[in-house]
């Protein structure tokens, strides 16, 4: 029997995409005759709606964070969800999705799985039950819109976001899978290995900057501290953003120990290759940087969703913070030097990573649904 299952994200960051590429991988692995079709929900929204939600994130997050942390906490409430937001948030989706409602049906899916919540309580009242609808979180906590009982299951970080689920009343169908990741994360290259890749020194500090998908935060402060210890090599990832790309090329065009580069496929070569992550808190990224056990200083976190990432690594003692960006290389080097502390934080990493979420995901829905595994 062929199984069919959609994979639906928003284009609003990456870790969601990525989330829902990462499970198509690993359904392609774990099932005998699946096929995987991976679609971006806002693709199928109206170039006003699509345009609106895209770009408002975007610019909010970049010039007015605050505001964002404000509108992501204040509903975060079951009565927000049910309330005036929350309906115009669900009639907004039933209108701009009936192009993707028609592609569906037209693949004929057994399954479908969202890793972002706009159009996915549409989508499972229209769907529901012949074919059930599981939410993916991609962040360490979750969110309310998230824990819509339309939903034939949940997969979270943690026993904390399971709590936030609890609290609803909703203990059922919720696994603690972790954050998915592609199947590489399970087995990634070794430091030689990956130095030699990506044409690096074998010998030495290597020091990643990650600014996340869409390339926001204080990165400049942040690099031209690392670029001050011409003994170390500094990689710096800076996402879709091409303005901020330039900048980066144009401000450190003379530092032939500083690597500038926009968006990567080999991501994973780039983590395996360092001795330190600057990163903000994404749930994606984090959760990959976690499977290489690197320490990992964060900075800036976006309040709202990235805020609560930070909160639960820091926690959980898998990150450090960074509180004064132009000191990164000092603060780095407190790090690099301490073995006591690079043990520690390796270990906690080794906690809470979860190279196998993915897989746990697909065999947790192949048991509920009955369906055959290789």
């Amino acid at each position: 029997m062929e199984i069919r299952v959609a994979l639906l994200y928003a284009t609003v960051g990456t870790g969601h995409r990525t989330a829902a590429l990462a499970l198509g991988e690993w359904f392609r692995r774990e099932g005998q005759d699946v096929k995987v079709q991976c679609l971006d929900v806002l693709s199928f929204a109206s170039p006003l709606v699509r345009g609106f939600i895209s770009r408002s994130y975007l610019e909010m997050v970049k010039r007015a964070p605050r505001l964002w942390g404000y509108f992501y906490d204040t509903l975060d409430d079951p009565e927000a969800r049910d309330g005036l937001l929350g309906s115009l948030n669900e009639m907004t989706a039933k209108l701009n999705l009936r192009r993707l409602k028609r592609r569906l049906e037209a693949f004929g899916p057994h399954a479908l799985f969202c890793t972002h919540f706009f159009g996915a309580g549409p989508l499972a009242e229209a769907f529901a039950p012949q074919v059930p609808l599981y939410y993916v979180n991609t962040d360490f906590l979750s969110h309310v819109f998230h824990r819509n009982r339309l939903f034939a299951g949940w997969f979270v970080a943690g026993p904390e976001a399971a709590r936030q689920y609890a609290a609803d009343g909703i203990t059922e169908k919720v696994h603690e899978t972790g954050i998915p990741v592609f199947p590489a994360y399970a087995s990634p290259p070794g430091r030689e290995e990956a130095r030699a890749a990506l044409n690096l020194p074998r010998e030495g500090r290597v020091v990643l900057v990650i600014s996340g998908g869409i390339g926001v935060g204080p990165i400049e402060e942040a690099v031209a501290s690392l670029a001050r210890r011409r003994d170390w090599t500094t990689l710096v990832v800076c996402g879709n953003n091409q303005r901020l790309l330039r900048r980066m090329r144009k401000l450190f065009s003379g530092a032939s120990h500083v690597r500038i580069e926009g968006f990567v496929e080999n991501i994973l070569e780039h983590y395996a290759a360092s001795d330190l992550v600057v990163m903000k808190p994404g749930g994606l990224c984090t959760s990959e940087v976690l499977c290489l056990g690197l320490p990992i200083l964060l900075m800036d976190p976006i309040p709202g969703q990235e805020q609560r990432n930070s909160d639960y690594l820091l926690d959980r003692g898998a990150a450090r913070v960074l509180f004064e960006v132009r000191r990164t290389a000092e603060r780095a080097e407190e790090i690099l030097e301490d073995p006591a502390e690079r043990a520690r934080l390796r270990e906690a990493c080794a906690r809470l990573a979860r190279p196998y979420a993915g897989r746990e995901v697909v065999r947790t829905v192949f048991r509920e649904q009955g369906w055959n595994q290789v």
